[in-house]
Order: structure tokens, then sequence, then C-alpha cells
């Protein structure tokens, strides 16, 4: 802190400011009152202690709060504290000294709710676009060791969770892989799969695919089907996720921020275990879902199979839930006691969860147009 014992220069001029402030020093917490006197840019401090003299240039000052005190910053830590905000105008007025001009936007509310409105466009625009896109970049950039790991816990979670042993037999399991095996994916396609079949117990008929190109196949899903060709088109569909990445891409969109950090720092471990939970609780989006159904209606029909066959099996799919669904209701109004317990937890149901391929008209009726 620079030190003079002069008087404040010009201190007896027409043309000096006063106004009344607390210093401190920045080494401790006591405050020494003081008279702020500014004449010709120059910031002067007098007090029983204090006596200091800085070019107002070099000083930090901070923006109007409300009732809040204003502080005057100095370079090496020290401040001063001025509750007199009409004399603090009237002590910067005589200087060349403004405000940003966003402190002066602040002070008209019609700039203030129209900041607040960008705010908010800023904030709907990130999250409908920004985040979809950010994904997708950092889902395709991701080193398929990352996606192993992602994926390594994940299924023996699920199945340690949910799924039981398959109850196919083993040259059935054999026939289903190999037919899918032979199908040629559509050209450019460089998607890498591995086929499981598990007993879906509580989900019933369904598949899924994880981010590190695991397909799990349910029994049930495998009895539903009328024809082979039903069940190779609903892996068509899977493989088209895991061409185009939804799951991880859904997985980034859920937890963008940590998946930054840990890819950053090397570290997925923490993501990955939480992985069979996001998988549980997402669903694909619908743009998703109409490219999945576009992959395997392009991979069906270069193979000679009409994507009928996967129309066929969605409203199979469709039927089956609604018809477990309808099951259900009944069973909760056979037993009133349980309802209230039932539906409280309908909403997490592992069934409910992994229906993420909802079968809807639209859909159908695409797949349809396109045999």
């Amino acid at each position: 802190m620079s030190t003079s014992p002069s008087e404040p220069r010009n201190a007896e001029t027409p043309h000096t400011l006063q106004v009344q402030a607390q210093y401190f020093d920045g080494r401790s917490a006591r405050a020494h009152d003081v008279t702020l006197t500014l004449a010709d840019s120059v910031l002067s401090l007098r007090g029983a202690a204090v006596q200091r003299d800085e070019d107002i240039s070099m000083l930090r000052i901070s923006e109007p709060m409300g009732r809040a005190p204003r502080l005057i910053s100095f370079a090496d830590g020290a401040h001063c504290e001025v509750r007199d905000h009409a004399g603090m105008e009237r002590l910067l007025h005589a200087t060349r000294f403004t405000d940003s001009w966003v402190v002066r936007l602040q002070q008209r509310w019609r700039w203030a709710a129209a900041a607040a409105g960008l705010a908010v466009a800023v904030v709907f625009t990130g999250y409908h676009w920004g985040l979809p896109a950010a994904s997708e970049f950092i889902a395709f950039r991701l080193p398929d060791s990352v996606l192993a790991q992602l994926g390594s816990g994940a299924l023996g979670t699920l199945d340690r969770a949910i799924f039981a042993p398959s109850k196919l037999p083993a040259n059935r399991q054999d026939a289903l892989r190999a037919s899918f095996a032979r199908l040629l994916p559509p050209e450019g396609s460089q998607a890498r799969y591995a086929l499981h079949f598990r007993d879906g117990g509580p989900v019933g008929a369904n598949a899924m695919a994880l981010p590190d190109g695991s397909i799990v196949v349910t029994d049930q899903l495998v009895a539903l089907a009328r024809h082979d060709e039903e069940i190779l088109a609903v892996l068509a569909h899977e493989l088209g996720h895991i061409d185009r990445r939804h799951g991880l891409r859904m997985l980034i969109q859920g937890s963008i921020v940590a998946f930054v950090v840990s890819w950053y720092i090397g570290d997925v471990s923490s993501v990955a275990a939480g992985v069979p939970t996001l998988l549980l609780q997402a669903r694909y989006s619908r743009d998703h879902e109409r490219e999945a159904d576009r992959y395997g209606a392009v991979m069906l029909k270069a193979n000679g199979i009409s994507p009928r066959r996967l129309a066929d099996m969605l409203a199979l799919l469709e039927a089956a839930h609604r018809d477990k669904a309808q099951k259900a209701e009944e069973g909760r109004q056979k037993e009133p006691g349980k309802a209230a317990a039932e539906r409280g937890t309908e909403r997490g149901s592992i069934g409910d969860y992994l229906a993420s391929h909802p079968a809807t008209r639209e859909r159908i009726d695409t797949l349809n147009q396109g045999h």
C-alpha cells in the first residue's frame, strides 16, 4: 500500500468530490473509515490510519447491484466498500469512467427481459439440437477400447438382475446366428456385433443393442416370431442402432459432462458402472428408431427379404406388450390391496424400460410401403 502524509490534492477546490467508505487492506478483516476524494482522475483515500492515492484507471470498480455496496479493488488485494451509491455516481461522473454497456442494459427492464428470453432460447436450442449433435460428435470419436469398457459389465449386470440363461437349444441359437451372419450389411456399414440369447423373464419378448455391439434377443421374441425372417429383421434393425451408435449417443446425452471429463482423464469406469441403469431408463428417440428402421429395410431388401417382415414383427411386439399390460391391470383389479404398490413400481418396471422400440403405426406403415 502506498502511503503519503500529504493532504488530498485540490481538497479545497470546488471540483473535488468526497464520498465516505470503508477500507480493507487485504491482510486483516479490520475496516477503516475513510473519505474518498477524486481530483484530476486520482482517487485519494484519507482516514485515521490510511493515506493512499491511486489513478482511477488502475482500479477495478464493481457494477451496481441493488443495495449491495460497490467495491473499489486495488491491485495489491485491498478494497473499499462504498454504500453511498448516489455519491459514488457523482464521483465517477466527474471522470471519464462509465459503466460497461452490459451494466447499462441491465438497468433497463426491457433489455433485461430480452436477455432472459435469449438465455432461455439458447438453453432450449442447446438441449434440442446442440446436445444431440455433441453426443454424435463424441460417440463417433471414442475409441473401441472405450466402447468395450462401457459394454463389458453391462451384459453381466443385466444377467444378474434381469435375464436368465436361454432355454433355446444350442443348435437353434447357432442356426439363427448363421442365418444372420450370411446377410450382407448395407454398403459402407462396418458395424461389428455379437449375438446373445437370453430368457427375458419379466421383460418378455424384446431385443436390445448394447454400446459395445452386443445384441441381446430374448427367448420370448424368438417364440413370438412366426418366421425366422422376422427375427432376422429385428436383428437388422438392432444392427442399425449399433452402426449409428444410438445407444452410445443416448448414454452420452444422459451424462455428457461425466463422459467428457472421464474421456479426458482416461478413466471411464465410473460412467461404465452406470451403463445398465441408463440403458433401462432411456428410450431411443423417434429419429433414432426411424434411422434404424431405414438401415434394417435397406439391409433386408439387399438380401432378398421384404421390410414387411420387420413391420410384422413390430406389430406382434406391440400386441404382446399391450396384452401384458392388460393382464397386469386385470391382476390389480382382482387384488385392490396391491394396486397402489404396483402403480408405484409400474413406472420403473423392467419390462417398460426395455420396451425401447415402440411399434408405432407410423413406423409400420413406412416399412410396409417400402416392401
